[in-house]
């Protein structure tokens, strides 16, 4: 047996009883026991686990009527009645209906219906077989199967669909209890009735106003466009007859297909609404009601058939994109429409990322033409806007291709380290002179560049990864000195951690003694708790100036080897991306007869790669950091600090996450150079 936790807001198997009392005798076919209690007197209890057995017997049973009574008596959750065997529940509908006769009863199984398997929560069976595994998870639903609580409204609804004015109340109810609840269907079957019988009508209409919001079925009537049921709801709710009566009137006098748009717009149901309008071929009011309601695809899908329609919602919505700063998709669609002087305005306002779009629909206006300084000047914006955002090769055709600026061209080809397009363009047009005059000329100035770069790249790695080292040897050697002391003049010492014993570990220290690493850091008086109990506006204003001084890491402070390593990472990921422009740029100086300053470039990047990857042996070493100073959360009463030590505290723990180091490979030089 399985016996249950004393947990009886979770599991209600649990009933706790007087110490001492004597179990009687127990009554089964009852589900009771009789106790005598200590003082002697007899009481008579149901014990849930005996109660829910009794009921797993009688739906095993099919005695559905019994188990029923028993939920409601027993107040056991009426789920039971379905989730203990779901398959042969569904299969016997017919018959728990008739057994339990019952209008009301049925109303109230319904209503109580909840998607949760309460046999997997509430009740879990105390002796299950011995083939059941205990605590079996509850059964989860898969994509496209259906909903627990619509199986089953769908099964008794079909068991009642044979005498529907007898069982009108609750097929109104299996209706409005689905999820979501089906409101159009219960209101479609009370249509269905008012020209049978007016009594039956009006208690339906009270039965489902009593089950839902009142303003939702009047909006759900009037979405059936059924203006008399939606009187007949209005009239049961608490609405002002001089609000909807005279809409419902106005809506009598107007044509069917205008009346349905003037309800689908009152319910904002605008794509309906539209379609309403393309039934009445009112297409002036199509483009305002779209262009109000930005319906622009509903319309367009509308008249996907109508070439000229078509045309014009196209150029509405373009006109929308081009308002909302979306030029390359407003100039997409004034090109689909021929329209090549709208859509040329747009792409070049798209920027360099649709220049070839803008000079192809540029070219293609005739009505009126452009005149070719018109296209050489829009040609000139371009590639001035390719070259600010770094598409040199972009640049270099329209320079070549629309401008016949073959100077300019290779110019920007050598700009973007592309010497072998540059060499290739100027034999294509036929003018060696360019080699000389604008290749040369390239290479000289990405060689000027590339070794200004790479000087730069190894002055800032002998000057930060010595400093890192030592910053690092400081804080293992001193940490309380490192950490509390007054590190302005150079990163550490032992200024200031005079006065702390040496016997004492940095973590008890940092908790218990009054000059705690965050508080002598932060200029704070008194202990730690001092600092939780001080949070203000002063607080935030500290913490943004601590951020601040982290951000900076100017040397000095405690940030400064956070900052270090950071910028390391940051040189390293440099310069293994301007590999290939480096190759490309050792390449071009062999082919034009310049090997020593190839050599030269290839000797000063092996350098500064050998560098980045000594770099990367010492910052981010493989073996285990040592723990220092901020490694340990702080014990206790789960403080966590505030303002500019909670900065501080951050930093120390980034400290000790361990972090990827960036990758360097090899530099591989040129076998013709040796």
């Amino acid at each position: 047996m399985e016996v249950p936790a004393d947990d009886p807001e979770v599991d209600e198997r649990c009933r706790s009883i007087e110490r001492g009392a004597k179990l009687v005798t127990a009554m089964p076919t009852n589900m009771s026991l009789v106790l005598q209690m200590p003082r002697g007197n007899l009481e008579t209890i149901f014990p849930r686990a005996m109660v829910v057995a009794g009921i797993r017997h009688l739906i095993d049973e099919k005695r559905y009527d019994q188990a029923f009574a028993t939920c409601r008596t027993q107040r056991v959750d009426m789920n039971i009645l379905y989730d203990h065997r779901p398959e042969a529940f569904l299969d016997n509908v017919g018959l728990f209906l008739d057994q339990l006769k019952d209008t009301t009863y049925i109303d109230l199984f319904l209503s109580s219906l909840r998607e949760e398997d309460v046999t997997q929560a509430m009740y879990k069976d105390t002796r299950p077989l011995k083939n059941q595994i205990l605590d079996v998870p509850a059964a989860t639903l898969t994509p496209g199967q259906p909903l627990k609580v619509n199986s089953i409204c769908d099964a008794v609804l079909v068991t009642l669909q044979t005498s529907k004015n007898a069982n009108l109340q609750n097929i109104i109810t299996a209706h409005v209890c689905k999820n979501p609840p089906a409101l159009d269907d219960a209101l479609r079957m009370v249509a269905g009735l008012m020209s049978e019988d007016e009594a039956l009508v009006e208690t339906a209409v009270e039965h489902i106003c009593f089950l839902a919001d009142v303003n939702k079925l009047y909006d759900h009537a009037l979405g059936l466009y059924n203006l008399d049921l939606a009187l007949l709801v209005a009239q049961q709710s608490q609405r002002d007859p001089r609000e909807y009566l005279p809409f419902i009137q106005n809506l009598h006098q107007l044509p069917p297909l205008r009346r349905k748009f003037a309800i689908d717009d009152h319910l904002s149901r605008r794509e309906k609404a539209l379609g309403h309008l393309k039934a009445l071929n009112v297409f002036d009011e199509v483009q305002k009601y779209t262009a109000k309601h930005n319906l622009y695809k509903t319309a367009l899908d509308l008249y996907r058939y109508d070439a000229a329609a078509q045309k014009i919602l196209t150029e509405l919505y373009a006109s929308h994109l081009e308002s909302t700063s979306k030029f390359r998709e407003a100039g997409l669609a004034y090109e689909s429409v021929q329209n090549f002087a709208k859509a040329t305005s747009c792409y070049s306002s798209a920027g360099a990322t649709s220049w070839r779009e803008c000079l192809f629909t540029a070219s293609q206006q005739h009505h009126p033409a452009l005149a070719p300084e018109a296209i050489a000047a829009l040609a000139t914006d371009l590639a001035e806007a390719l070259y600010e955002a770094k598409d040199y090769a972009g640049a270099a055709a329209v320079h070549a291709e629309h401008l016949r600026d073959i100077p300019e061209a290779i110019r920007c080809l050598c700009k973007g380290s592309l010497f072998a397009d540059a060499m290739r363009l100027a034999a294509l047009h036929g003018r060696p002179e360019l080699l000389e005059t604008a290749v040369d000329a390239g290479l000289a100035d990405s060689l000027s560049g590339a070794t200004e770069f790479l000087a730069d790249c190894k002055a800032q790695l002998r000057a930060q990864v010595p400093r890192i080292v030592e910053l690092r040897r400081k804080a293992v050697e001193d940490p309380l000195g490192f950490y509390e002391g007054d590190v302005r003049g150079g990163g550490g010492g032992g200024g200031g951690a005079g006065d702390i014993p040496d016997d004492v570990s940095v973590a008890t220290s940092r908790v218990s003694t009054s000059a705690s690493l965050f508080t002598r850091y932060t200029g704070k008086a008194g202990s730690v708790g001092t600092v939780g109990s001080n949070v203000s506006r002063a607080t935030s204003k500290n913490r943004k100036r601590e951020e601040k001084k982290r951000a900076r890491g100017r040397k000095g402070t405690v940030y400064e080897e956070e900052y270090l390593v950071n910028s390391v990472r940051r040189l390293v990921e440099r310069v293994e991306s301007t590999r290939e422009e480096i190759e490309r740029l050792v390449f071009g100086l062999v082919r034009r007869g310049m090997a020593e300053r190839a050599r030269a470039v290839e000797a000063l990047v092996a350098e500064v790669v050998e560098g980045c990857r000594l770099a990367v042996e010492q910052v981010w070493p493989t073996a285990p950091k040592e723990v220092g100073a901020g490694d340990e959360e702080e014990e206790g009463n789960g403080y966590r600090a505030a303002g500019g030590a909670g900065v501080f505290l951050e930093s120390l723990e980034a400290r000790n996450v361990k972090q990827e180091p960036p990758v360097i490979a090899a530099f591989a030089k040129l076998s013709l150079l040796g």
